[in-house]
């Protein structure tokens, strides 16, 4: 099942128990490609792939906790030179959550980026998510057959524009960072220790 809906793309695959969705964001339209990072400075707009290493959820975390994820892939300049290794570590925190109360409630959560650290130091950075691939076992994170039913009612799925105030409101207050829906229903929604999360930054990131 696919569904496209205000430049979100949703993939749903059931596979038995287990079930996963991978959502990815447009490109921004009409924007060239970032140009290739350097040793001195990362390009806004380079992606990166990363893994969460705890699990962040609504019913047991709060805002302003803080998280952390790493680097799956260095990063390499034109030159064969690693920019940003394998295993750097980013840190990002919460910085709004609404849970799901009752069934057909929509559960969110934004989660903002700080720094990244590798070789001792550490960097500024500033990123958004533009995919989670979310796999989850059971049909306990949302209520059953209703998975898929509507945009944004899918484990991963990012929110973004009007979207956003259609299915969450005003819930989760202002704030930076990206919005991630976590299901609709009366349950402990969360994203997973492990889930591999794209992101792609949304400014230069100066390594000098």
């Amino acid at each position: 099942m696919k569904k496209t809906l205000m430049g979100v793309a949703i993939v749903i695959l059931a596979l038995g128990g287990c079930r996963r969705a991978e959502v990815i964001s447009e490109p921004y339209p009409g924007q060239p490609a970032p140009p290739p990072p350097t040793a001195d400075e990362v390009p806004a707009g380079t992606l990166f792939e990363a893994e969460l290493n705890q699990t962040i959820g609504t019913r047991h975390n709060r805002v302003g906790d803080r998280f952390t994820a790493t680097v799956r892939r260095p990063l390499i300049a034109l030159n064969g030179q690693t920019v940003i290794p394998a295993g750097a570590v980013i840190t990002g925190v919460i910085t709004g959550l609404d849970d799901s109360d009752h069934i057909g409630d929509q559960a969110a959560i934004r989660i903002d980026f700080e720094r990244i650290s590798f070789g001792g130091r550490s960097y500024p950075f500033s990123a958004e998510v533009v995919e989670a691939d979310v796999e989850t076992e059971g049909r306990d994170v949302t209520t059953g057959a209703a998975v898929g039913a509507a945009a944004g009612a899918v484990l991963g799925a990012i929110i973004g524009g009007d979207l956003e105030d259609i299915l969450v409101g005003g819930a989760l207050g202002a704030g930076a960072g990206t919005i991630i829906s976590l299901g609709v229903g009366n349950v402990e929604a969360a994203l997973p220790s492990g889930t591999d999360l794209t992101l792609r930054t949304t400014r230069n990131i100066s390594l000098r």
